[in-house]
């Protein structure tokens, strides 16, 4: 099953023939100051990100009281107004950005923010009757699939088309903070682009910057990564995100590797035909042969020659092979057709 070329992601696109989307990962590492918020937009440009995504949770609606979640989430949660401003900070900077939200009166009020798109995390992947709303609004939809089984991905991808999604990208991800190496399993990305024809990327929660360049690499269209404006802050997702110097290094790193990765199939560069006349091997007498002495592997090798004007390929060995020279031949004359004759 063949990915769409490309799908919409507000102002850009992802997938073939697009450069690599590269998400700052924000959530709620602003900690609930709009200010920190807003301060991390513009690092997260500098660091070269193409969108921001935050965490828009209603602890109430989502957690129930007394939870670890329940608290770290009241304490960290924006206001409308809030959110609103950032919305419109982002848009200033040239930031696509978008949010996950995970309850359906959020999302009422989210909507009238027009996010390029909404994101569906890893935990909310098995909630349909929310995803089946999301894909009503839409809006192209990101969905995390670190805690997911393939059944889940199936139900989610069903329930998100038949609510009317056009346009769906699966991140694959690792759920575990922060996840080794040995875990990422980035063959995962091609395998979830062709079962289920859709475009892929990758959400990383791996410590460093390396992992990313791998992962377009084996051919994610999109990387999202946690930011954070102080990585040694205690809490949230500050242990395993990169400060701007490090997200820079990684957007290089990706910018690189799709450069390097380029097209599918095999393309020969407009260099290679001369290079591959200068590289190849030709027929030519390796002794001097007579007119009319019988041509063979004795006298005749495989040569990378300086001119090959007519000269005969290697391949025509076997044909060439039991003719006789037409003329003489010193050491090292290149073959041409008009050069033997046949026995």
């Amino acid at each position: 099953m063949g990915a769409p070329n490309s799908i919409g992601f507000g102002s850009r696109r992802i997938g073939v023939g697009e450069r690599v989307l590269v998400i700052a990962e924000i959530g709620i590492n602003h900690e609930g100051n709009v200010d920190i918020c807003a301060q991390m937009l513009e690092q997260a440009v500098e660091a070269g990100a193409d969108a921001v995504k935050l965490q828009t949770i209603d602890p109430d609606r989502n957690y129930a009281p007394g939870t670890e979640s329940h608290q770290i989430f009241s304490e960290t949660a924006l206001t409308p107004d809030e959110l609103k401003r950032v919305f419109s900070l982002a848009h200033k900077f040239g930031l696509e950005i978008f949010t996950t939200v995970g309850d359906l009166s959020t999302l009422a009020w989210v909507e009238d923010l027009a996010p390029c798109a909404y994101k569906v995390s890893s935990g909310l992947l098995t909630c349909t009757p929310l995803i089946e709303r999301l894909a009503q609004t839409g809006r192209p939809l990101l969905m995390s699939t670190g805690m997911a089984e393939g059944r889940d991905i199936d139900a989610a991808v069903e329930a998100a088309k038949s609510a009317g999604a056009e346009e769906i990208a699966l991140l694959h991800c690792t759920s575990i903070y922060p996840c080794p190496i040995e875990k990422l399993n980035l063959a995962a990305i091609p395998w979830l682009r062709d079962r289920y024809g859709l475009q892929t990327g990758f959400s990383d929660h791996s410590l460093g910057s390396a992992m990313a360049a791998l992962a377009v690499a084996a051919g994610a269209s999109v990387i999202e990564k946690h930011f954070s404006h102080d990585p040694s802050r205690s809490g949230f997702d500050h242990g395993i995100s990169l400060d701007p110097n490090g997200f820079r290094q990684m957007v290089d790193g990706i910018r690189e590797a799709e450069s390097a990765r380029g097209g599918s199939g095999k393309v020969t560069d407009k260099e290679i035909p001369a290079i591959r006349e200068k590289f190849s091997r030709y027929l030519a007498v390796v002794t001097h042969v007579s007119v009319g002495q019988q041509l063979d592997e004795g006298n005749v090798g495989f040569i990378r020659l300086s001119d090959i004007e007519g000269a005969l390929p290697a391949s025509a060995f076997e044909r060439v092979r039991g003719s006789r020279a037409a003329q003489d031949l010193p050491p090292f004359t290149a073959l041409t057709q008009a050069m033997i004759c046949e026995s």
